[in-house]
């Protein structure tokens, strides 16, 4: 009930300051798990899977913001995953997000790490390719832009803007029972790096500009 609570809110805020476009929903699977990964501009992103899909949908969020006032109990409520620095905190909310998906939610993960606070992508790293490879459930590249424009730094309260949501082809790798080596979970993050900026314009791709168009082939 809480979720519906929040879904309902944050689509009527974006019905009220967004003019948003969505496209590619027949990408979501009606049930089951999958792992959606996008790009990463601003605070906005997260919010934006929740309003537009139907289905159920959390993710990762810096524990820091789980403290904060109301929001920070909405997304509790809402089993987002708490991310803290080092190594140990990350490979436990790589855990959590983990018993999601075979749960079978939708798991969106951002794999740059943290906002690059300007269009253009930074490089990505291997969380999600780790998760996928761990799960074997179905990748689905998701692009968001404009949520820079309407939220700018800074900025308190929303300006009405254009916000435009892409939902790729979901692909594929097998699940991976033992060892993963590093080599191939840089080649997964390199095809959903690239995955993801086939879905932007171009000045959104950042150091993926011209390597979108060449996908490197996901294991079937």
């Amino acid at each position: 009930m809480l979720y519906t609570g929040v879904r309902a809110l944050a689509h009527f805020l974006f019905w009220l300051f967004t003019e948003m476009e969505v496209e590619g929903f027949e990408h979501i699977p009606e049930r089951g798990p999958a792992l959606l990964v996008g790009n990463h501009v601003n605070i906005m992103d997260p919010v934006v899977p929740i309003a537009a899909l139907r289905r159920r949908v959390t993710f990762m969020a810096k524990e820091e913001a789980l403290e904060w006032p109301i929001l920070g109990w909405l997304m509790r409520g809402i089993q987002v995953v708490p991310v803290a620095r080092g190594k140990i905190a990350a490979r436990r909310a790589l855990r959590q997000g983990e018993e999601l998906l075979r749960k079978g939610w939708l798991f969106c993960m951002y794999p740059e790490g943290t906002r690059s606070h300007q269009p253009g992508m930074g490089p990505g790293r291997d969380g999600a390719a780790l998760l996928a490879m761990r799960t074997g459930v179905p990748i689905l590249p998701i692009a968001v832009t404009g949520t820079h424009l309407v939220l700018p730094d800074g900025c308190r309260f929303p300006r009405r803007g254009p916000i435009s949501f892409r939902i790729g082809e979901p692909f594929q790798v097998p699940r991976v029972t033992g060892r993963i080596e590093r080599k191939a979970m840089e080649d997964l993050t390199e095809v959903i790096m690239r995955r993801i900026a086939a879905l932007l314009p171009p000045e959104y791709r950042g150091v993926y500009a011209g390597r979108e168009a060449v996908f490197a082939e996901a294991v079937d």
